[in-house]
């Protein structure tokens, strides 16, 4: 087998016969289509069973729960049996003959993957979006792709159908899989590992998939505590970057993009639950202070006021609140604050200083 393409399906019934379509276009003898509804509650399983029955090489599975993304892309992934692997959501949709085009790339480079540009979909609205990679058709260290601190890189590109990858080399190199503990950002954690663990890409000027950026049950608009596996996510991106051999040289890069990211949420903090948004500032805040404190500094000065109030005022939050659970002396009337550089030379609440200096 070829290439196996790994769809997940879950309540998309006013989509997924556009999408059933466009695998049935693609089709050909050494390509599979694994479809996995995860436990879909308006129909869509019911459609599936129906027209997984046209298209050349469809085969369809369904969770036992519903189980969430990660776990049915990796359920799709164990199922799988072909050279190459691609993805796609069960939304959106392939151009005719576009795979064909993604499978002759990866054999022509023999590189371990591709990544492509795509089509936004909204309404009648197509726009085609570049992926962040302006060297085109040429092999590319990815490791390489990760820099510049201050640009949108490839990292910054984390969309997993945009792409065909070297199932084979992935899954020799423990990079198969997605991490079923994160319900979001699951896809930027997988992307960071790619490029930290692989040799050879390569961005191919290929437009043929069809992202609907204006489903309403899209996990990116839906304002619950899923959206906040971010930080999880980023946390172990930290710490897989502080041990390979490059770390000191992406790290900033790291810090960079996880405030970037804490910026977006907490800016759009109002339209959260109230217990959401509570979470989001909390963990942001233990967040901040897990990270390299002098690296974080510059960051901060790096990435421009608005952004950096937004995250500056969280740590101001949580310093206050440690304050109080500590019971330390209330200062007197007119007393001069201490600096946020003080703050963190001072014992916690655990009698431990926090580093002033970056440990990374």
């Amino acid at each position: 087998m070829k290439l196996s393409v790994i769809v997940p399906m879950y309540n998309v019934r006013d989509y997924c016969v556009t999408t059933l379509k466009s695998l049935a276009f693609n089709a050909r003898q050494d390509f599979e289509f694994i479809v996995v509804d995860d436990c879909s509650t308006d129909g869509t399983w019911e459609l599936l069973q129906r027209e997984i029955r046209k298209v050349p090489g469809g085969v369809l599975y369904r969770n036992p729960q519903n189980s969430g993304i990660s776990t049915t892309r990796n359920t799709g992934l164990r199922l799988a049996k072909g050279q190459y692997v691609a993805f796609l959501d069960g939304d959106d949709w392939f151009a005719p003959g576009y795979l064909a085009r993604l499978v002759a790339a990866i054999d022509h480079f023999g590189c371990h993957f591709v990544r492509t540009d795509h089509v936004r979909v909204v309404g009648k609205k197509r726009e085609v979006v570049r992926s962040p990679q302006a060297v085109r058709n040429t092999l590319l260290s990815p490791i390489d792709s990760i820099m510049p601190v201050d640009a949108s890189t490839m990292v910054d590109y984390p969309l997993v159908w945009a792409g065909i990858f070297n199932r084979e080399v992935l899954a020799s190199r423990d990079l198969l899989f997605f991490d079923e503990t994160l319900r979001t950002a699951e896809d930027r954690m997988w992307t960071w590992r790619l490029h930290l663990n692989t040799d050879t890409y390569v961005a191919v000027d290929l437009a043929g998939i069809f992202y609907r950026r204006d489903v309403t049950t899209s996990l990116t608009r839906i304002p619950d505590e899923r959206q906040l596996d971010f930080i999880p996510c980023f946390d172990r991106v930290v710490q897989e970057v502080a041990a390979h051999p490059w770390g000191q040289q992406i790290m900033p890069k790291v810090i960079r993009t996880y405030c970037a990211m804490m910026a977006i949420h907490l800016d759009r903090a109002d339209t959260y639950e109230d217990d959401v948004r509570a979470l989001l500032k909390g963990r942001t805040a233990h967040a901040l202070h897990r990270l390299p404190q002098a690296l974080l500094e510059q960051t901060l000065e790096d990435m421009g006021e608005r952004r950096a109030q937004l995250i500056n005022a969280v740590r101001d939050m949580s310093f206050e609140a440690e304050s109080a659970v500590s019971a330390a002396p209330a200062p007197r009337r007119g007393a001069r604050r201490p600096s946020r550089r003080e703050r963190r030379a001072a014992p916690d609440a655990r009698g431990m200083r926090r580093p002033v200096e970056a440990t990374a």
